[in-house]
């Protein structure tokens, strides 16, 4: 496919992912290529680096487009000129390539916009933490508070790391296979693995392939999930594989599945979730594992399974609450050209709202297990200092936070909690 084929598809689905900002953007893409049969694999991948790339340095992008078009309302089409500038067309080129598609530039503004030193020289009159916000596309707030709380130093390494690309995650299923058998396996099948050196069942791809056409993955031996993410039922310190725990945010089931393998399929485990449509995903991804000690509870079910009974019921209870995902974003880069500050406060109120009707299911003396995928502190450490300021029979035990420039892996805060009731009231 000539490049002015792949700019026009890519000004096409940046188009659809600007008019409908809350849809992923990885499902925009993906029903973009679905209605496009003709696309081959190298013109998709072509496309989804394209695309990707533009909505993640769209800050950027629209900035330098509107210095070289200040009388032009910026549409898609500056911006994806404006990144193929930035990794390194001539103008001339860029100027061909939108000329066979019809779209024209006045004479002159290409150039400025592949200017680095007039984009430099505007930066420079900004502060400090907007101008890495620019360059690095990042809403300001977001960016003054990745300063504030971890430090000025970390705030460009952290804001650079999140526009790279993550890499394929994925977790054994030690039901079925042992870390080192699916390696071997994935081999076979001609394709290369690493070792994680901080989650003991996680291996990384050396390259990103469609990992759910491997035999392997159709025998259930592995799940794709981020290293982080695998730290986080392991967390639980589970000593005994006979107890009852609930994942009350169960999702998809990605850390549910992962508790019935360290459970090694003994005991049992309530998960449901607000959404209905997830859970159908989980039954599916259960069966495919052979996990058999999952208790699935549907929304309308809830309240019958969940009801007063339950009360003090749970030796584990697990919170993977809704939040920011600012701990995703390269992978989700969507998220944070949705993001605002009174998005962050109704987040941290809901999460507090789902800490207040979960807790009453932990039994004495056990677990209350907090996750969420966000690098704000105000869904971490400051909402476990409030929650244990509003519930002084719980004590925390041990936090976790990974960081993808410290970790190499998405940015998670986990808290492990012990109540200390020691016998029912």
């Amino acid at each position: 496919m000539r490049l002015s084929s792949i700019a026009g598809h890519v000004i096409e689905v940046f188009s659809i992912f600007r008019e409908h900002p809350a849809i992923p953007a990885d499902a925009i893409l993906r029903r973009f290529f679905q209605e496009r049969k003709y696309l081959g694999a190298k013109d998709r991948r072509a496309i989804g680096d394209y695309y990707y790339a533009t909505i993640k340095h769209a800050r950027r992008l629209e900035a330098r487009a509107a210095d070289a078009f200040p009388e032009e309302q910026i549409v898609p089409a500056h911006m994806v000129a404006a990144l193929m500038l930035i990794r390194g067309s001539e103008p001339a080129v860029v100027y061909g390539t939108f000329a066979d598609i019809g779209i024209s530039f006045r004479h002159g503004s290409i150039e400025q916009l592949a200017d680095t030193e007039r984009e430099r020289q505007r930066l420079e009159k900004l502060s400090y933490i907007e101008r890495l916000a620019i360059l690095h596309s990042f809403p300001t707030w977001f960016a003054i508070r990745m300063g504030a709380e971890y430090g000025m130093d970390a705030l460009e390494p952290i804001l650079s790391l999140l526009n790279q690309e993550a890499p394929i995650s994925l977790r054994a299923n030690t039901l079925l296979a042992t870390r080192e058998k699916v390696e071997e396996d994935i081999r076979r099948e001609g394709f290369e693995t690493t070792s994680s050196s901080i989650a003991p069942d996680a291996l990384r791809l050396a390259k990103r392939i469609n990992v759910f056409g491997l035999d392997s993955f159709r025998r259930g031996e592995f799940e794709v999930q981020d290293e982080a993410s695998q730290l986080v039922a392991p967390f639980a310190h589970i000593r005994k594989t006979s107890i009852k725990a609930l994942d009350a945010c169960a999702g998809a089931g990605g850390k549910t599945l992962h508790l019935a393998a360290l459970m090694k399929n003994h005991g049992e485990i309530f998960a449901t979730d607000v959404d209905g449509r997830k859970l159908e995903e989980l039954k599916v991804r259960a069966r495919r594992s052979g996990a058999q000690n999952i208790r699935i509870i549907v929304p309308d079910q809830k309240e019958k399974m969940l009801g007063a009974d339950k009360t003090g019921w749970f030796d584990l209870v697990l919170l993977d609450v809704p939040c920011t995902g600012t701990g995703t974003l390269r992978r989700n880069p969507g998220i944070k050209w949705l993001l605002t500050e009174q998005m962050l406060e109704e987040l941290t109120q809901k999460q507090r709202t789902i800490l207040e009707e979960n807790v009453h299911f932990v039994k004495p003396g056990g677990t209350l297990l907090y996750a969420t995928c966000s690098l704000l502190k105000e869904e971490g450490e400051a909402q476990m200092e409030w929650f244990v300021s509003q519930h002084p029979e719980f004590m925390i035990e041990e936090t976790m936070r990974t960081r993808p420039d410290l970790d190499g892996c998405d940015g998670f805060f986990v808290a492990r909690l012990r109540s200390l009731v020691t016998s029912a009231p």
